[in-house]
């Protein structure tokens, strides 16, 4: 392939728009952020969004760009470029055409989808799933996503909602995730999830150091906090953390059995403790994967951390202008 080509990936976030330039092998040539400014309102986050990418693009240079690809929150029909539903991550967003502004000032190819879909293309196509085609990724973070490459595509579902991982229900009467519904994986092993776990049980009378390390006040508590004490062996954070784990490694069996991928890629800051969470994850997964000596996939770490977004933007404008079959 012409090495004097690349992509713009766009990843649009709540807080800031992350852009940068993607050689069609998947190597970051520049990127820079901007804010997004999504309290002013819907349009100013689309005239920013427009002015990331007239930056992007100025800074490729001698290099031609080929196409947009770009993730927002919510649930995106790819076809129209159009939000369907969106989360507040930005208000008024639902109902918002995208593509068509940008194709409309900048004449490229637009290929926009849901933002985290985008991450997990970033993963399974130069990340962690680099070289396979059937991988399954889920982000563990403030809340828990995820979704499924199939034959190096992704799959997005009848409604574009395929992939929530983080709303399985792993326990019948359990916590009540910030959706509302009791049970779903979210409501134990995402940040949210942990830290809530642990403020319950000293509600309930619990005794822990982890008061003392939020400085007795525990609407200072951090995920992070409980994942270093557990690590340190703290009674209740490894009681919380081994839990939690154990929940995910079920979901992982479950969606082991449905979709049968090559590997499952663990991302998100959750992840960073690599060490703490793996080996209850790998225990609750290989006890409930059924054909395990078939389809043991392993469990790796995510390897493309913040970019994993506007590259895998950049991957879906790839595929869709199937560049990715060229050599």
């Amino acid at each position: 392939m012409d090495t004097q080509t690349c992509i713009a990936g766009i990843d649009v976030g709540g807080t800031t728009i992350t852009s940068g330039l993607i050689s069609p092998r998947g190597e970051l040539l520049d990127h820079f952020t901007r804010p997004t400014e999504s309290q002013l309102g819907p349009d100013r986050a689309m005239e920013n969004i427009l002015a990331s990418i007239r930056d992007i693009i100025a800074r490729a240079g001698s290099r031609r760009v080929l196409g947009i690809g770009l993730g927002t929150p919510g649930a995106i029909d790819v076809q129209r470029g159009l939000v369907m539903y969106c989360a507040p991550n930005i208000p008024n967003w639902t109902g918002r055409q995208i593509k068509e502004p940008i194709e409309k000032t900048f004449g490229l190819p637009t290929f926009v989808d849901n933002d985290a879909k985008c991450a997990v293309m970033g993963e399974a196509t130069f990340g962690a799933g680099a070289g396979l085609r059937h991988v399954f990724v889920v982000t563990l973070g403030t809340g828990i996503g995820g979704g499924v490459v199939l034959n190096k595509r992704i799959h997005r579902g009848a409604n574009y909602c395929a992939g929530e991982i983080g709303h399985a229900v792993v326990q019948i009467g359990g916590r009540r995730c910030p959706c509302g519904i009791e049970g779903h994986l979210e409501a134990y092993l995402s940040s949210k999830g942990i830290v809530g776990q642990v403020r319950e049980a000293v509600a309930t009378g619990r005794s822990t150091r982890l008061t003392e390390s939020a400085g007795r006040d525990l609407e200072r508590l951090t995920a992070k906090m409980v994942l270093d004490a557990s690590r340190e062996g703290e009674p209740l954070a490894r009681e919380v953390i081994d839990l939690s784990c154990h929940y995910m490694g079920m979901a992982l069996a479950h969606f082991a059995m449905v979709f049968d991928p090559e590997t499952m890629v663990l991302s998100g800051g959750i992840a960073q403790a690599w060490d703490v969470i793996f080996e209850p994850i790998q225990n609750a997964y290989e006890r409930y994967l059924f054909y395990r000596q078939l389809r043991m996939a392993p469990i790796v770490p995510a390897r493309l951390g913040f970019e994993a977004g506007m590259v895998g933007a950049a991957a879906m404008a790839l595929v869709e202008l199937e560049l990715d079959k060229q050599s």
